[in-house]
């Protein structure tokens, strides 16, 4: 009898494997050693960048409800004429995330449009009271009435609760969002969440974390169970970045926010990254359950912050290793690669899991130049392409149907953009794209012959996969030097691939606008001559001069746009003209981020305008 059963065993494990390998979208291609490549195309980097814009297309294309809304907006997950399911937890935080980055990497200035939609409407259908007991923070789901998208309370456990960590989430995001639109009300909702996650942080201890996972805004209670580990999470690198980028800001209450921070960095090296307890995630799970999004998000933190500790690489790829050993999947063994189980209490490999492990893998590679673990973090990327249908459609696993608007978009995207970032090499070779900014990157445009693009600081650094060897770099039209090696001050330096396309590093320690240009016709000329092109002062409040020289051969037209293009005034400088300051009023524009855009004939310069007051 028991020969029968470990014979039914080994045949039920060796049909789920077979049956594993071949749930995703698409029939399962090889090498030649037998190990998983991407289903699209061999070259890894053209494969991560299809995946990637048929999900963005997906999701830009799905169609409005019945209450005028986007299906995500009031659904966590996809069916066709959707079905008013509710949100996830942490549906726009991770939306919003994914798009800031793709924008830079792609241009795309609908993402822009989608993300102003998903915080605007949030934001004005979230917010817990001023007079509540956890003040000005968001409530995650549409419980109350699922078919509306008004939110006001938790998945679970109803109207009025609410999770304090994508609290956390949502305000980091917003904080890029204003970097990027210069909008204040998305600066001025991140600083009241800021407020009230610093005034009610805990320490914390071994079984409660700084913030219970879910609470009673309005009354602060925090609902009791057998099982404490319910309200137990390490989800805290959001609210870490969000009180970080604050104080550098110097806006809020800073001292407050230095305070509560190192309460949760005290509480991570004391409490999760020595029992690696790091606590529950998901909104629809009804127990206690160790995520893998906690764990490897804080590693990738601890990667970017090599002050987190004298011993910080280590505990990065202790939370690494440990992800490995608790949450590795070994049904896709033969295929040579290792699957990401999205939690402990529910073991199903997730596309964004697996993606977002590999992504920090290749972070600890290049923190650390250990890339022993490089030829495996690309397969799991690779295999994690197989989610991604034709029409853009991704699973949540090759092994459930759910298509997720958290897992398969928000969380799916950024993950090949930070894998891309850490390893430029898996960048695709075809096309030009921005893969990192030390900073945020709040305007860019990529043009046959040159890309130009602003920084919300005006230090920072950036890395972007080319073409080609571009011809010069100019930071605010001035141009910089190249260098061959390490950047240590103002320059730029140039990788050569195989293929001619290579890695450019920019650095810039004192301009916001840079420019990248491929041949003499750069956004500085007009009409074949040259022109610098620059606005005083800069944020500008009243009045903002427009200062170019030129001897111009046609009419130059002047025209002021918001971030996403629309025109909003307009002048024109006559044929002829040598060199021209142009004073133009702009009392009438809110406070903000604007472009302005010169041309002539059939070329063009851009540059971006800040208005503060």
């Amino acid at each position: 009898m028991k020969k029968i059963y470990l014979f039914s065993f080994i045949f039920s494990a060796t049909f789920f494997i077979s049956q594993a390998q071949l749930n995703g979208y698409h029939p399962i291609q090889k090498d030649t050693a037998g190990n998983i490549m991407p289903w699209y195309n061999p070259n890894h980097g053209s494969s991560y960048n299809d995946a990637i814009n048929r999900v963005w297309n997906f999701w830009k294309n799905l169609p409005l409800n019945g209450n005028g809304h986007k299906y995500y907006m009031t659904d966590h997950s996809y069916s066709p004429g959707g079905s008013s399911n509710k949100v996830g937890g942490d549906q726009f935080a991770m939306a919003l995330s994914s798009w800031t980055l793709f924008y830079a990497y792609s241009g795309d200035t609908d993402l822009v449009k989608d993300m102003v939609y998903i915080a605007d409407h949030y934001l004005d259908n979230s917010m817990s009271l001023p007079t509540d007991s956890w003040p000005n923070i968001p409530y995650p789901c549409n419980i109350g009435d699922p078919t509306k998208a008004v939110y006001d309370g938790d998945y679970i456990l109803g109207v009025g609760f609410t999770q304090p960590d994508k609290a956390g989430s949502i305000g980091a995001e917003l904080v890029n969002l204003y970097k990027i639109t210069g909008r204040q009300k998305y600066l001025d909702a991140a600083v009241k969440i800021a407020n009230t996650l610093a005034v009610k942080v805990q320490p914390g201890d071994s079984t409660h974390s700084p913030y219970a996972f879910k609470l009673n805004a309005v009354t602060g209670v925090v609902p009791t169970y057998s099982n404490p580990g319910f309200m137990y999470t390490g989800n805290v690198v959001p609210t870490m970045r969000l009180f970080e980028d604050l104080s550098k800001m110097q806006l809020g209450n800073t001292v407050q926010y230095d305070t509560a921070y190192n309460v949760i960095k005290r509480w991570v090296q004391n409490c999760p990254q020595k029992t690696n307890n790091w606590g529950c995630f998901f909104e629809d799970i009804a127990f206690p359950s160790n995520t893998e999004t906690n764990a490897v998000t804080m590693a990738m933190y601890i990667l970017e912050h090599p002050n987190w500790s004298a011993t910080w690489q280590q505990d990065a790829r202790n939370i690494l290793d440990w992800t490995l050993t608790a949450l590795g999947s070994h049904n896709y063994d033969t295929l040579g690669v290792t699957g990401i189980y999205e939690q402990s209490i529910d073991l199903y490999e997730g596309g964004s899991h697996t993606s977002r492990f590999a992504a920090t893998e290749l972070l600890y590679a290049e923190k650390t130049t250990d890339t022993s673990r490089n030829i495996q973090s690309q397969r799991q990327l690779d295999w994690a392409t197989y989610v991604v249908d034709f029409d853009g459609k991704c699973l949540f696993s090759p092994r459930r149907s759910a298509i997720w608007y958290t897992d398969g978009y928000g969380d799916y995207v950024r993950h090949y953009l930070r894998a891309m970032a850490a390893a430029p090499y898996l960048a695709p070779d075809s096309a030009n794209h921005l893969l990192r900014s030390s900073s945020v990157v709040s305007y860019i445009k990529y043009e046959p012959h040159e890309i130009n693009y602003s920084t919300y600081d005006a230090a920072a650094t950036e890395i972007l996969r080319l073409t080609s060897k571009p011809l010069k770099v100019k930071v605010n039209g001035i141009e910089i030097s190249e260098t061959v090696s390490a950047l240590n001050t103002d320059g730029w330096r140039w990788i050569t691939y195989q293929n001619g396309s290579g890695v450019l590093e920019v650095r810039h320690d004192n301009g916001k606008q840079v420019d990248i240009i491929w041949d003499g016709a750069g956004v500085e000329n007009i009409s074949g001559n040259a022109m610098l092109f620059e606005l005083y002062p800069n944020p500008a409040s009243d009045i903002v001069q427009i200062t170019f020289a030129a001897n111009n051969q046609e009419e130059i037209k002047i025209d002021i746009t918001d971030i996403l293009g629309k025109k909003l005034k307009g002048f024109t400088i006559a044929a002829g003209s040598n060199g021209a300051v142009e004073s133009i009023r702009i009392e009438d524009l809110k406070a903000g981020s604007y472009l302005v855009r010169l041309s002539s004939g059939n070329t063009q310069a851009v540059r971006k305008l800040t208005i503060a007051r």
